[in-house]
């Protein structure tokens, strides 16, 4: 299968799209889950509007548990820990506050995923859609149900799409309030009906639901539990960096919220799995967040077709025009994810394919098979972490271990570091 066409929409201009071929047009359109109907010119002002509704959205982090803080905090220098990384016990001190709960900590912009938009999007709410009507008893959470007046909300912790993040508080514990500006949209519900069937320790947990009489005077809430120290990403450039050992039991925290998944029962695909999406409480553990894009797999033999997700994290197969994937996708996402851990030593760290737009990125994971960069980590960690993620990321699905083989392979390592 040929990759998506080579067109960089950063710089894409009505006149440079119209040259194309209305196929190329459609398949574009398509793989942005744009509707492909209309004239040449009438496609090309959908993808670039598609463009321009995404830089904006994306000016916003949408990590339900990433805190921002003001532009004019600095970055704090990062100092290499003198402890060897392979001692059995974390050497970070239990008296340093969660990252939430930090004056100074740090947040850098990561790409965000692209939202689901189609041609009669403008700004944040979709024109014309009728609204969607939420019935609690419908999805099985009747007994979720939390009055709006239970809630107290205190300080916004994060921001993006469709949805403001608050810490907050309920019957006396600090939880987290997911605030959806307008009315839900048909995937915010299929993420409530998800996150109402979960019940694993590496997967956040959903609390409650709060739905006011009239959305136009107070907005739909979602209750989960707060992991106070905030998203993967800006835990691994706000706290030092911990032991192997430390490490191996994170991975092995998002590997058993991925399978946990991956074994339901119809399987889940989380279709997202990036550092942003995974959230880590006061102890230390690591738990998936971020069901917008999941898909339920109906069939253990069908492969899925659709196109989401963030580029920089993605799988090589869902690059296509009509993809056909499988649980194998965050497999692949998860071994990116575990790479960026392995930078937390360095002074510079970096997210996969930093700097790149989505062209380079097809060009060079998709055509030229090209991976991050590996160098220096065996010495740093362990070798065999950095051989079983070459494994995870491999370019054919059917390359890559499962799941549960990527949780059987860090519980032996953790038992050797």
């Amino acid at each position: 299968m040929d990759l998506l066409l080579p067109v960089d929409l950063t710089i894409a201009t009505a006149k440079t799209l119209v040259r194309l071929r209305r196929d190329d047009l459609v398949r574009l359109c398509e793989s942005r889950d744009l509707e492909p109907t209309g004239t040449k010119p009438q496609l090309a002002e959908a993808l670039l509007q598609w463009r321009d509704n995404q830089a904006n959205d994306f000016s916003c982090p949408s990590s339900t548990g990433t805190a921002h803080p003001p532009s004019t905090i600095k970055k704090r220098g990062h100092r290499r820990r003198h402890s060897p990384n392979r001692s059995r016990k974390s050497s970070q001190k239990t008296a340093t506050p969660p990252v939430l709960l930090r004056s100074d900590r740090v947040h850098i912009g990561e790409p965000k995923t692209p939202p689901l938009l189609n041609a009669g999007m403008q700004n944040d709410k979709p024109v014309g859609e009728p609204e969607l009507e939420l019935d609690l008893g419908t999805l099985g959470l009747e007994d979720r149900e939390i009055p709006p007046e239970k809630l107290q909300k205190l300080e916004k912790i994060g921001s993006g799409g469709f949805k403001d993040v608050f810490i907050g508080k309920f019957k006396g514990r600090r939880i987290a309030i997911s605030e959806f500006r307008g009315q839900l949209s048909a995937m915010d519900i299929k993420e409530l009906k998800l996150l109402g069937g979960f019940d694993h320790p590496n997967i956040v947990r959903f609390l409650g639901v709060s739905i006011p009489e009239s959305t136009r005077d107070t907005p739909v809430m979602i209750v989960s539990e707060l992991c106070t120290n905030g998203d993967l990403f800006d835990y691994i450039r706000n706290v030092n960096p911990p032991s192997l050992h430390k490490v191996l039991n994170i991975m092995l925290d998002i590997a058993r919220g991925l399978e946990y998944l991956h074994l339901r029962k119809p399987s889940i695909i989380h279709r997202d799995c990036k550092s942003s999406n995974i959230l880590i409480t006061s102890k230390g553990t690591a738990k998936i967040a971020d069901f917008g894009l999941a898909k339920v797999k109906q069939s253990t033999r069908s492969m899925v077709r659709s196109l989401v997700g963030t580029v920089n994290w993605q799988a090589p197969e869902l690059w296509h025009a009509h993809p056909k994937y499988n649980h194998k996708v965050d497999v692949f996402s998860c071994a990116c994810v575990y790479w960026e851990m392995l930078q937390w030593h360095l002074p510079n760290k970096k997210f996969p394919w930093e700097g790149m737009n989505e062209h380079a990125i097809y060009e060079i994971v998709g055509t030229k098979k090209q991976r991050p960069t590996l160098s220096g980590l065996r010495k740093q960690w362990c070798h065999e972490i950095v051989d079983f993620i070459e494994r995870m990321w491999a370019q054919e699905h059917q390359d890559r271990p499962t799941m549960s083989e990527v949780v059987e392979t860090l519980e032996d390592l953790i038992k050797l570091y």
